[in-house]
């Protein structure tokens, strides 16, 4: 199948803000705000945003509810439960050091609280907080037909489709006022499920008239409203630190969170012919993209492993800027994650194939 290389360009993005949202230095210290660390946080703060609009890009494309709910157990469930696994039983022996046997060894009481955050439908697994994306993207797809619905009453008006985008911008402009006290939108289930599932259709609809945003215009104007959009959210950002009003204009559910997303969509959008005709490049993002999922899963730990290297400790002394430090680390941190996606898929091929052709033969007695 030809895959889009201004979706997958996307992908690659919203990765890398991914790994720049979680290296994010401490914004507020030594009693100041610093502007540096939180114009980064500000630039990064959308990648969930973007996976929400590329996962509506394509989703409601899916006719048949049983294969959409099996295709993602086998591509999303089942690496989630092998990587959430692997972190129960050996994620403190990397992340922190101990031995191995106190890592892997658990007490039963660890394991009933496994099971209370699973009834609660939270990662229930340490190193696995940023699975929270994942147990979010199930629930779209466990109300998938409630949702297809909703998309095919839009599609038989246009103007339903532009008064859904009006009012769920408003919605949301509101909730920033109130900052986030009307609806209390998270990162956890049902508070998570509503601000995802809208962004999910704006996918839909800024999918389908991506070719009439595909001009010049619409290039330097997504790039443009980005920069404008960030500004701002620095300096609404500061002010609530100032008060201490939180910080939920950095998170994915906010007016400004959902506008850059769709900036950066729109950009993607306006270079695909550009990538197109220039095909290292283009081999290289679908490259890159193909391994977007596992640098996801695994990236918390390649943190904690060069922590405990003392990399980022090394990398600050060298360079000397908070801003340059961010940078780099994140491109080393998703290097590394990739480094690790591509032995993890090769060892898992090569062990398939063994196993097909009869050469690799388990045995339990």
């Amino acid at each position: 199948m030809n895959k889009d290389i201004s979706v997958e360009s996307s992908r690659v993005i919203a990765c890398l803000m991914v790994i720049g949202i979680h290296i994010t230095l401490s914004i507020c210290h030594d009693g100041y705000v610093d502007v540096s660390r939180l114009a980064f946080a500000c630039v990064v703060a959308d990648a969930v945003g973007i996976f929400w609009l590329i996962l509506g890009f394509f989703l409601f494309k899916n006719n048949s509810y049983a294969k959409l709910l099996k295709k993602t157990a086998v591509s999303i469930g089942i690496p989630t439960l092998l990587f959430s696994g692997f972190a129960f039983f050996f994620g403190e022996w990397i992340a922190e050091g101990i031995t191995l046997k106190e890592s892997i060894l658990h007490t039963g009481e660890e394991c009933v609280n496994v099971v209370k955050e699973l009834l609660k439908w939270n990662s229930p697994v340490k190193y696995g907080g940023h699975l929270w994306y994942i147990y979010v993207y199930a629930l779209i797809i466990f109300v998938f037909p409630v949702l297809k619905a909703t998309v095919q009453y839009l599609e038989e008006d246009e103007q339903r489709e532009k008064v859904f985008l009006i009012v769920t911008l408003g919605a949301f402009i509101v909730n920033d006022i109130t900052r986030n006290q009307l609806f209390e939108f998270s990162h956890h289930s049902i508070n998570a499920l509503i601000p995802a599932s809208i962004i999910v259709i704006w996918g839909h609809i800024l999918y389908k008239y991506r070719d009439a945003l595909t001009t010049r215009k619409h290039f330097i104007s997504s790039v443009l409203v980005f920069g404008i959009l960030n500004i701002v959210r620095i300096l609404l950002q500061f002010y609530s630190f100032r008060i201490g009003a939180g910080d939920h204009i950095l998170f994915w559910y906010s007016s400004i969170g959902l506008l850059c997303a769709v900036c950066v969509a729109v950009f993607t959008f306006c270079l695909k012919d550009w990538i197109e005709i220039r095909t290292g490049l283009k081999n290289g993002i679908l490259f890159l993209a193909g391994h977007t999922f596992n640098i996801y899963l695994f990236h918390f730990f390649v943190i904690y492993i060069l922590g405990r290297l003392s990399f980022q400790t090394m990398l600050y002394d060298w360079v000397r800027s908070d801003l340059l430090f961010m940078i780099l680390l994140t491109v080393a941190v998703f290097m590394v994650s990739l480094i690790i996606s591509v032995g993890v898929r090769t060892g898992w091929i090569f062990f398939m194939q063994k196993l097909k052709s009869g050469k690799c033969v388990l045995t339990f007695k």
